[in-house]
């Protein structure tokens, strides 16, 4: 019995054994940089601007952080993939009476024994390997949602600051047709102004007053998705942009990037890449497979009861992969699949050549339609504005005309922020195109 006992306290020490490898594995999962966060937060109640926005939507958008816990993740199970498979304890009793199960006294043979099986030569290195890719291309995804990001982040400032802009302005033709209509009121009374001119323009600044109430709506909006992208709450305090956020002369980072420099930037191409040799280290898993044969090797304890003597017994089993045309057909996909990402590689480079032409071009589109404005539109809407302004005030100009000055002004210094808006969101599509991070702000 005290042998039986001495079997029962190693197979329980096997198993606790194991139990303690397999708690000892798992790791704390890292957590994210935060410095400054206050500060950002800070800052933005007063005034809204691009870095900090960017910095706080980097440290705590749900999806970022959905993205780096993947990469986690498959860091952790690449570490796991070199590791043998688990160790096997094996208990058995043999000739046991059914008239009595659990006389072990009375067994022919109780057996302790262990196992463990060794896979193909050089397997475990290029599964490995392939677990290290999976890790890099995850590791690529998690780069390009954060660049991601921060051109959504940048997009979704242009429309506030283009909503804030847009606010403004509509504020200030307020101002300037409440005073014509006062004018008009004036005029009125000494009959220089019909009561249908009057009726007129206290009517477009009815309507001045309901479009300011809809770029109202738009501001709320665009400061919640603002909110959102950073992890805030919606009603979350946002301070108004600086009216020079956006301009014409801002660095736009259209120099030309060089093919080169495009492929060392992308992620997209990045992943592609490590995609080709996750593929290598799987092909060469299918011919390891099929070159060289799995190990199994084992050593058991006996103990026979009836006879109180101990034995030892060893075991060695291999398997026949030549035998099986399974690996062959293994060998074939990883091959073919090998040949795929060398091709999807190559769709990734054109995609991402064409992304960076076209972005340029809508640069300069952009470009060219805000310096018209500024050269031409503008400078003649004010002009007209204010004379026909200058002429009513003293009696001689039309309430119709003033009218269409002004609707012309307003309509010239919106198209002004819209474009300017389209220029900034053109920035941003270079920037990614080229794999330059546009959250590059203060």
């Amino acid at each position: 019995m005290d042998r039986l006992n001495v079997i029962g306290l190693m197979a329980g020490a096997a198993v606790f054994a194991l139990a303690s490898v397999r708690l000892a594995a798992g790791a704390e999962p890292g957590g994210d940089d935060r410095a400054g966060a206050a500060a950002d937060e800070a800052s933005l109640a007063h005034e809204a601007r691009l870095g900090p926005m960017v910095r706080l939507a980097r440290a705590r958008n749900p999806e970022l952080q959905a993205s780096r816990e993947r990469a986690l993740a498959a860091q952790a199970r690449a570490a796991a993939e070199v590791h043998l498979p688990d160790t096997e304890l094996k208990y058995e009793q043999w000739q046991v009476p059914l008239t009595a199960p659990l006389s072990l006294d009375r067994a022919g043979m109780l057996m302790v024994g262990l196992r463990q099986t060794f896979p193909p030569l050089g397997t475990r290195a290029a599964r490995g390997r392939m677990a290290d890719q999976d890790t890099a291309v995850l590791g690529e995804v998690l780069h390009a949602r954060d660049r991601d990001i921060a051109v959504d982040v940048r997009r979704a400032y242009g429309q506030y600051w283009r909503a804030e802009t847009e606010y403004r302005v509509h504020q200030e033709h307020v101002g300037l047709l409440a005073h014509i209509v006062d004018m008009a009121r004036a005029h009125y009374q000494t009959g220089h102004v019909s009561q249908q001119d009057l009726l007129r323009l206290t009517v477009e600044l009815s309507q001045l007053h309901n479009d300011v109430a809809t770029l109202e709506q738009e501001r709320h909006s665009s400061r919640a998705q603002l909110n959102l992208l950073m992890g805030r709450p919606p009603e979350a305090p946002l301070g108004p942009p600086p009216e020079d956020a956006i301009r014409l002369d801002a660095p736009e980072a259209s120099s030309g990037a060089a093919p080169t420099e495009v492929d060392e930037r992308r992620p997209e191409i990045a992943s592609a890449a490590r995609m080709i040799q996750r593929q290598e280290a799987a092909l060469e898993v299918a011919q390891r497979s099929a070159r060289w044969p799995s190990v199994t090797v084992g050593a058991d304890y006996w103990y026979l009861p009836q006879t109180e003597s101990s034995a030892y017994g060893a075991m060695v089993m291999i398997d026949l992969p030549w035998l099986n045309g399974r690996h062959r057909d293994e060998i074939n996909e990883a091959e073919h699949a090998l040949a795929a990402e060398h091709f999807a590689l190559e769709a990734q480079r054109n995609q991402a050549r064409f992304e960076v032409r076209d972005a340029r071009v809508r640069v300069e589109a952009a470009a060219q339609a805000v310096r018209i404005i500024d050269g031409d539109l503008l400078p003649l809407a004010r002009r007209s504005f204010e004379s026909a302004e200058a002429a009513y005030e003293a009696g001689q100009g039309s309430a119709l005309a003033l009218l269409d000055a002004m609707r012309s002004y307003l309509q010239v210094r919106l198209e002004r922020t819209r474009a300017l808006s389209r220029l900034d969101a053109s920035r941003a599509d270079y920037q990614r195109a080229a794999g330059i991070d546009p959250g590059d702000a203060s």
